[in-house]
């Protein structure tokens, strides 16, 4: 099946130093975006959402910058893979913008997944970042 990126950007009335906190941990994520969150290790997540669990690996973070989670089959697989040949993976990258002509923080999100009905993905991110923004009161 083929992947399909999908990016979008909001505008979030609140803090970099707020937000980030709400994009970077298992807590912020339980929030607003999963149903629950485990720490499987230090760079390793299992996300709950919709019934069904998406292991996840932190791939690049820069604090109250930007997150960059990598869906995996399997943790043990991960860590044994060879450098050779990159599969293409699912992937899901938070990026936190500001803005000081408007003193706004904006997140940029670009979602890279099998899902590929644009209707859906827009849908999905408008609540998921309607919920972000009721939680932080913005």
């Amino acid at each position: 099946m083929s992947k399909y990126e999908y990016n979008a950007e909001y505008e979030i009335r609140a803090a970099v130093k707020m937000v980030y906190p709400f994009i970077s941990t298992p807590q912020g994520l339980e929030e607003w975006f999963a149903d629950r969150v485990e720490v499987l290790n230090d760079k390793f997540l299992n996300i709950h959402w919709d019934n069904e669990q998406h292991i996840a690996k932190i791939v690049s973070q820069r604090n109250n910058s930007m997150i960059r989670y990598q869906f995996v089959d399997n943790i043990e697989e991960e860590k044994i893979k060879t450098r050779g040949k990159k599969k293409d993976v699912n992937f899901l990258e938070l990026k936190l913008n500001y803005s000081e002509l408007t003193d706004t923080t904006y997140l940029v999100i670009k979602d890279y997944s099998e899902m590929n009905d644009e209707e859906v993905l827009e849908e999905l991110w408008d609540g998921l970042v309607e919920t972000l923004r009721e939680k932080l009161g913005a």
